[in-house]
């Protein structure tokens, strides 16, 4: 027994000397600066020139902007003449939300697209911003077009969640009885609403939880004396505070993913209410004309963005980002508007669907987060490289 006891206390030993000398050669990065902050013009932007880790619990890396505020390698304000400028908007799966900046899709389509070399240097501008949708990138473009200075604009549009973003920002914005010009009071979200009904919803759950637990026995008296003695060396261990540390994000997992279960839960509860159920487009509830009522604002600011464009001469292409489920697959719909929107509009239509179609969802988003992973990131860029050859949009390759 006293072997055993000894054994234990060397390995723990050990690992202690182990633990300490880690954090000594590698210290934890702190990077705590908000990456994105409110705007007046356009509810929110991204932070220029932050740095944030981004850590959650499929993913930790760290989220960079650059000097323009765009989630981009650092670039110059004013155009290169032998440089042809894509900018590229969209939402969260746009900017590349869970995944380093060399893995987004914008990064990887910028590096494809240069090859073979062309006439001039293909640049792609990140110009996707989580929680944007066609009226907030509207805004986005009628600041940015004219330093930005684009030869391409594309547009990433989301079934996931775009059309319920402008129902809600479009009922958030005011508009200035001076000029006519939109602004905003307050950083309230499209998803604000349903987290207030899930934590309604956990309270009531954990009070009927308590009201249902036996009372707990008392802490034994002699386990109470021993915590007493060896606490203050437990506080300054770094195996025991890196065993806590284990134990809470373990903790932590099983809460986060519960918690996604309730918003999902509810979700399907209230799948007829845009409030709470974002991708209501994707869905056959209410009915057809109800359904296409809701697309009204999604066509006109991307009408609206299409005007902008057109005034510079400037081509524009419409990527359409699937939700990678088969029940909202099986629903053709939304795919059909934008299809015709691109029509009305005379704009290429570029749908990944097809291509995703191909691989099973897990291979290609984060399981409870929804974002792609690296692997659908990589499949958008090349899925976009191919189509976008095939426009004729792009500079000519250079003869060797």
């Amino acid at each position: 027994m006293i072997t055993l006891v000894a054994s234990l206390g060397v390995s723990l030993l050990f690992a202690e000397m182990i633990l300490r000398a880690l954090n000594w050669y590698c210290p934890v990065q702190q990077e705590s600066e908000e990456p994105y902050q409110f705007s007046v013009k356009r509810h929110h932007e991204l932070t220029p020139n932050t740095r944030y880790r981004h850590k959650e619990l499929e993913y930790d890396y760290i989220w960079e902007n650059n000097s323009l505020g765009m989630r981009d390698r650092q670039r110059s304000p004013s155009k290169d003449p032998q440089s042809f400028r894509i900018f590229f908007l969209g939402d969260s799966m746009v900017q590349g939300y869970g995944v380093p900046l060399e893995q987004t899709m914008v990064s990887l389509l910028e590096t494809s697209l240069n090859k073979p070399e062309r006439e001039k240097k293909v640049e792609v501008l990140n110009g996707g911003v989580f929680g944007y949708s066609p009226f907030l990138e509207y805004l986005y473009l009628k600041e940015a077009m004219p330093w930005v200075d684009p030869d391409l604009v594309i547009m990433g549009f989301s079934l996931v969640n775009d059309v319920g973003d402008d129902y809600f920002y479009t009922h958030q914005a005011r508009v200035s009885e001076i000029d006519g010009s939109v602004y905003f009071e307050e950083e309230r979200w499209p998803w604000s609403y349903l987290n207030e009904v899930v934590e309604a919803s956990a309270v009531t759950t954990a009070h009927d939880i308590r009201a249902q637990e036996p009372n707990k026995a008392p802490v034994n008296r002699y386990w109470s004396l021993l915590w007493g003695h060896i606490k203050p060396w437990a506080l300054k261990s770094h195996f025991l505070l890196s065993l806590k540390k284990l134990l809470n994000q373990r903790r932590l997992e099983r809460e986060y993913r519960q918690l996604e279960e309730r918003r999902r839960a509810i979700i399907r509860e209230r799948k007829d209410d845009i409030r709470i159920n974002l991708r209501l487009v994707n869905y056959p509830v209410l009915d057809r004309k109800r359904r296409l009522e809701y697309w009204q604002v999604s066509k006109k600011y991307l009408a609206e963005m299409h005007r902008l464009c057109s005034a510079r001469g400037i081509p524009m292409v419409l990527v359409v980002i699937p939700i990678l489920g088969p029940e909202e697959n099986e629903f053709k719909e939304p795919y059909e508007v934008l299809d015709e929107i691109g029509r009305e509009l005379s704009i290429p239509v570029i749908q990944l669907l097809p291509e995703f179609q191909k691989w099973p969802p897990e291979k290609l988003e984060y399981e409870v987060d929804g974002h792609w992973n690296p692997e659908g990131n990589r499949l958008a860029a090349t899925v976009l490289d191919r189509e976008l050859r095939k426009f004729n949009l792009l500079p000519p390759l250079k003869n060797h």
